[in-house]
């Protein structure tokens, strides 16, 4: 894994290739002022968004989206800049699972709700630093926003992608950036 940070761009047939199942795309917020920014702001991270490569060969990948519940997409299509993530050499866990906990999802809502409170959470801890991360209240079994869907994933495959934070209702696509079982490829 290297240190340096490689944007790809929608269509890159070449990214594609060199990324593998379990991969995890973390997408780049906008610049101006949107949901997106806000996401990003909020979680002190340049990313809002996370889907998980399922099989790279197929051009899948799976993702929970405020439309459209968890979903799978074509990688080529997807149309933002991301940074492709890679769970760290020597972590155990099983990525049949993973992919089988993805796959059963689709169709499932998005979890509007569970990442308003998530949004407030991590808001209130911006503002006020000596807040401590709580459980989501507003969380729903069986609903899902992106980083909570990329976490419970590798979770049912027997790992704790961001062991720095209490919880997958509670988990953004920066937590996930900056988690010590993951790097960027």
């Amino acid at each position: 894994m290297s240190g340096k940070s490689q944007a790809v761009q929608p269509g890159n047939s070449a990214a594609i290739a060199g990324m593998k199942a379990g991969d995890i795309l973390l997408f780049k917020a906008e610049k101006k002022f949107s949901v997106s920014w806000l996401i990003a702001w909020g979680t002190n991270s340049v990313y809002s968004h996370v889907a998980v490569c399922v099989a790279p060969e197929l051009d899948i990948a799976i993702e929970a989206m405020t439309k459209g519940g968890v979903r799978a997409r074509a990688i080529s299509e997807i149309p933002a800049v991301y940074d492709v993530y890679r769970i760290r050499e020597g972590s155990r866990y099983d990525l049949g699972k993973v992919i089988a906990f993805l796959v059963k999802q689709l169709n499932n809502p998005y979890d509007l709700r569970g990442v308003l409170y998530l949004g407030y959470l991590k808001l209130r801890a911006k503002i006020q630093k000596s807040f401590k991360a709580k459980a989501n209240v507003w969380q729903k079994d069986e609903d899902y926003f992106c980083s909570e869907l990329c976490y419970a994933a590798f979770a049912f495959g027997g790992l704790d992608i961001v062991p720095e934070v209490p919880g997958s209702d509670t988990t953004s696509p920066g937590d996930i950036s900056r988690s010590s079982v993951v790097g960027k490829i």
